[in-house]
């Protein structure tokens, strides 16, 4: 059987979906040590689109709620990438439909503010041909569509230029279930030592996350 012809797993329970701490150094992300509790766990602020139809369906997506979730959080030793992952489990049809919403957010809206207190943060979308985490491929390896499972991954800079953060997200839907796993950083030099680092860390969450939630075989 091929890894692209893996059936869904009902029978397994959300939390055995997870990467766990023990998993880390066999995968080369020996630097990288399990949170206390996740880093990203809170509802996402206001967010303001260039319409208010975009704007009702960009607030729909990011503060969509399943109805079971699990998630863990990772840190590098020098506390410069935070990785946070997600499965959750929605209703039938509704992973399908956020996932929809998903995909209009990112090919409708190249910018938004987000609400924080008195700040006003600018968010932008990066464009997948100028990403050299190179999304598409990414989403062409851990879709199979007609299997069953879909995937979208895109790059988002948050604040103001030379103090961004840089937040990276690859969704992979599998019927009525979902993994959201989110790299976050500054957005630094790109060919600083920082983003090589990155870039080895995305890679290998990259090989690990998506094909334990898919039921692929170990690489």
């Amino acid at each position: 059987m091929s890894p692209r012809d893996h059936a869904p797993q009902p029978d397994l329970d959300l939390a055995q979906l997870l990467v766990t701490a023990a998993e880390l150094p066999a995968a080369g992300l020996g630097d990288f040590t399990e949170l206390a509790s996740p880093s990203s766990d809170e509802d996402p602020p206001p967010m303001t689109a260039s319409t208010p139809e975009l704007t009702a369906v960009l607030n729909r997506a990011f503060g969509d709620k399943a109805a079971r979730e699990v998630r863990t959080s990772f840190m590098n030793a020098d506390s410069s990438i935070v990785v946070d992952e997600g499965v959750s489990e929605r209703v039938p049809g509704a992973a399908a439909a956020w996932m929809t919403d998903m995909r209009r957010v990112y090919a409708e809206c190249a910018s938004w503010t987000m609400s924080i207190g008195d700040d006003e943060i600018t968010v932008q979308v990066v464009a997948p041909a100028e990403d050299p985490g190179e999304p598409l491929k990414v989403e062409q390896r851990f879709g199979n569509e007609g299997g069953g499972a879909e995937a979208l991954m895109r790059t988002m800079l948050a604040g103001s230029p030379g103090q961004q953060a840089r937040i990276t997200t690859l969704l992979v839907r599998d019927g009525d279930r979902a993994l959201e796993l989110t790299f976050r950083s500054l957005a630094g030099d790109p060919d600083g030592p920082e983003a090589a680092g990155l870039a080895d860390g995305t890679s290998k969450f990259l090989d690990l996350a998506p094909a334990k939630f898919l039921g692929w075989p170990p690489r």
